[in-house]
């Protein structure tokens, strides 16, 4: 499944997906949003970790 993948790419690398990105990628692989929303959604949370 495409986010046991990205999670071991990610473990790589030390990194680990927030639940909130976990179900975003799974939201993903399963067809429920697009490229560009899960794109948009990372971003976002992103930001939000960086300001917080």
């Amino acid at each position: 499944m495409l986010l046991d993948e990205v999670k071991a790419t990610l473990a790589i690398e030390n990194l680990i997906l927030s639940p909130e990105q976990e179900k975003l990628l799974k939201d993903y692989a399963d067809g429920v949003i697009s490229f560009e929303e899960l794109k948009s959604l990372i971003f976002k949370l992103l930001k939000e970790n960086r300001a917080a």
